[in-house]
């Protein structure tokens, strides 16, 4: 992965996080978790790309109201950008504020309740 972050300019990797955080990322979150909120959020970029994939060292901390992730790796401030924008724009959905701090090794999202938090739930068809 970190040749492939290599070849993409920083805003590259931020418009396709920003691309991929406002369609893809938020079917496949409601595809595998029945609904969308902040917690299958967190829960994708925590055993999806963390766990299963190894991506990068997922760590998070906060109180009910805030919440900061922490995502480390080795590849990077173009993956930085792109898994920033990612969050930025499910944060975004969600009617959250999210703040990053991008570097060439990590990303730090401070993510700040705005108003109440919006959730879709996958809706069931009946024949």
């Amino acid at each position: 992965m970190k040749l492939f972050w290599s070849h993409l300019t920083v805003d590259e990797a931020r418009e396709i996080g920003l691309q991929n955080g406002n369609s893809a990322v938020v079917e496949f979150i409601l595809y595998y978790f029945r609904k969308f909120n902040l917690e299958s959020v967190l829960k994708t970029f925590r055993m999806i790309c963390a766990e299963y994939s190894n991506a990068f060292l997922y760590s998070e901390s906060g109180d009910g109201r805030n919440r900061t992730i922490i995502l480390r790796h080795s590849m990077g401030r173009s993956a930085s950008a792109y898994y920033g924008a990612s969050l930025k724009a499910l944060s975004a959905r969600l009617g959250l504020e999210a703040e990053l701090e991008e570097s060439d090794d990590q990303l730090v999202c401070k993510i700040r309740r705005v108003d109440k938090e919006q959730s879709v739930a996958l809706k069931t068809l009946k024949a």
